[in-house]
């Protein structure tokens, strides 16, 4: 009886993502988002500025938020171990 080879990659789990992945991912978002809408400002197309624009604020604030619940979490941490 032949044995099989499977010569077929298994597929990884692609939803599981670290924290700082997810920061990483989020602040690049944000700087493409910024670029954008710099250069409609510059142009003058305030239909690509405005939305870019508030696109990049709001990664930039997911960033801070995880950011802050980061710090705020090995704060709490440092406490409990006293």
């Amino acid at each position: 009886m032949p044995y099989k080879v499977n010569f077929f990659a298994r597929p990884v789990n692609s939803n599981h993502k670290l924290a700082w992945e997810s920061i990483l991912i989020e602040f690049s978002l944000g700087v493409i988002c910024t670029v954008m809408a710099v250069y409609g400002w510059d142009t003058g197309i305030g239909l690509m500025a405005y939305p870019a624009a508030l696109l990049a604020a709001l990664c930039f604030g997911v960033v801070a938020y995880s950011l802050f619940g980061f710090f705020r979490e090995k704060m709490r941490a440092k406490k409990q171990q006293k």
